[in-house]
């Protein structure tokens, strides 16, 4: 004797084409509607604009080796892409923020 909560029981139905048809089309109303909702939903994405060593040191107006201390010791933090360091301009105006506020607001 079979349970009525069997897993594996076949549903056989009798069906018209034109009910599969409607069925089938059903179903991908569903899945493209929830694509939608997904593709439609806007991501934020901030692109920065991203600095070399050479252009960054030369915007605060300091040396490359003043600018490798200031990385290390994270005054400006830095973004590694494979070995290249890059800067972004979110951090170096939060470095020139800094450098302001130390100097007590002087040039």
């Amino acid at each position: 004797m079979q349970s009525s909560s069997n897993t594996n029981a076949v549903l056989l139905h009798i069906a018209t084409m034109g009910d599969i048809e409607q069925m089938i089309g059903r179903v991908i109303d569903n899945r493209l509607d929830k694509l939608k909702s997904i593709t439609s939903t806007p991501v934020e994405s901030k692109q920065e604009n991203l600095f070399t060593r050479k252009e960054t040191s030369e915007r605060l107006k300091i040396s490359l080796v003043t600018l490798n201390n200031w990385t290390n010791i994270g005054i400006i933090k830095a973004k590694r892409i494979g070995t290249r360091v890059r800067y972004t301009e979110s951090a170096i105006e939060e470095a020139l923020k800094n450098i302001a506020a130390n100097r007590g607001g002087r040039g």
